[in-house]
């Protein structure tokens, strides 16, 4: 099973805070954990937006993935036309891409986002509780 990570889920694993036990159990036994390449972007913006939120610098996410052994997942042709035929549940672009990427690759996405389960019927498999 690979599992892709949303970003408020990676923040979390990567500052240590608690996660629920299914999640941290099936993070660990995946066969790969995959993050967004829109998650270093989403960072980047809300750092410089927010630098008071102490988020993680590049050098940090770089450092926390490898720790992790996470692989990023770049951006495909194949997810932009996913992205297009999603219904309008979620207005963040980034999320939305996550949920696209998530769908499209058949991974099992991990996020605790209340807007997230609007998908399934799309196609996306979730995991938080």
């Amino acid at each position: 099973m690979h599992v892709l990570l949303d970003t408020n889920v990676l923040l979390r694993w990567l500052h240590g805070d608690l996660l629920p036990k299914r999640v941290v159990t099936q993070v660990e036994r995946a066969e790969s954990i995959v993050v967004s390449m829109v998650t270093p972007w989403e960072l980047t913006i809300e750092t410089s937006r927010h630098p008071e939120a102490k988020l993680l610098s590049s050098n940090q996410l770089s450092a926390g993935l490898t720790q992790m052994g996470a692989r990023l997942l770049h951006i495909q042709r194949e997810h932009i036309e996913r992205l297009a035929s999603l219904p309008e549940h979620h207005h963040d672009p980034f999320d939305r891409m996550i949920i696209a990427q998530a769908i499209e690759e058949k991974f099992l996405c991990v996020s605790s986002d209340d807007r997230f389960p609007f998908y399934k019927p799309s196609g996306l498999d979730l995991l938080w509780k």
